[in-house]
């Protein structure tokens, strides 16, 4: 019986480390994104202010 319950904990504590790895993995592309977004932009802008 130990064993059935150690396994069904297991199985929830994976379950939500995958969780938030994925989410983590959401929110870190984002922040790349959205710095990339805004160096593109201010590269952008420096060259058409400059020239």
């Amino acid at each position: 019986m130990q064993f059935i319950i150690n396994t069904i904990k297991n199985m929830f504590l994976d379950l939500l480390s995958m969780v938030r790895g994925f989410t983590y993995g959401f929110v870190m592309i984002g922040l790349f994104i959205l710095l990339g977004g805004a160096l593109l932009n201010g590269f952008l802008y420096l060259k058409n202010v400059w020239l």
